[in-house]
């Protein structure tokens, strides 16, 4: 059950620290304020109160739970992620889609016959393209089928830096978080 705050009870603020190589799941019910954290943490939302502070040489890339409908319908597969990529990455685009299970005729499919599981993919797909050392992934096993949840614990798994993941697959959680919030 949630918590109703009357205007006379003050909220405490806390302390978050995110280290190098943390794995952290961030869970709880529905409507509990997980994705509002995740915005937080991002910093495309500012607290009320206190303040968020970024670590030296931090570079963050974040997932929200709504990515894959952020994709333009009319672009390709390929120009998708072409038109996000930097230079330097744009000669590995068809290794990256493959490793996303996009192969063949698929890079040539339209965004907007996609299904809800193949956009995020590519959504994931397209934010791996910048080298962050921290990634906020909010639900990001929302539409995967099997072969791509596995695809995106591989991912995780062999990813160097920090990762804070809300998510409700409890499978997930053992796979890729060594701490819980």
């Amino acid at each position: 059950a949630s918590k109703t705050y009357s205007s006379t009870e003050v909220l405490r603020p806390f302390d978050l620290l995110i280290e190098r190589g943390s794995r952290i799941a961030l869970v709880g019910p529905n409507g509990s304020g997980k994705s509002t954290l995740m915005r937080l943490l991002a910093g495309v939302e500012s607290p009320d109160t206190g303040s968020r502070t970024e670590g030296h040489q931090l570079t963050m890339q974040y997932f929200a739970q709504d990515e894959a409908s952020q994709l333009k319908p009319t672009l390709t597969v390929h120009d998708t992620l072409v038109a996000g990529a930097p230079l330097d990455a744009v000669p590995a685009i068809r290794n990256i889609l493959g490793a996303f299970l996009f192969s063949e005729d698929d890079v040539y499919k339209r965004v907007g016959v996609l299904s809800g599981g193949e956009r995020t993919r590519l959504a994931v797909a397209r934010m791996l393209l910048h080298p962050a050392n921290t990634l906020l992934l909010d639900e990001p096993t929302n539409h995967l089928d099997i072969d791509s949840r596995q695809a995106l614990v591989g991912a995780i798994s062999a990813y160097q830096g920090a990762v804070i993941l809300v998510t409700h697959d409890l499978h997930l959680v053992e796979l890729c978080a060594d701490r819980l919030w």
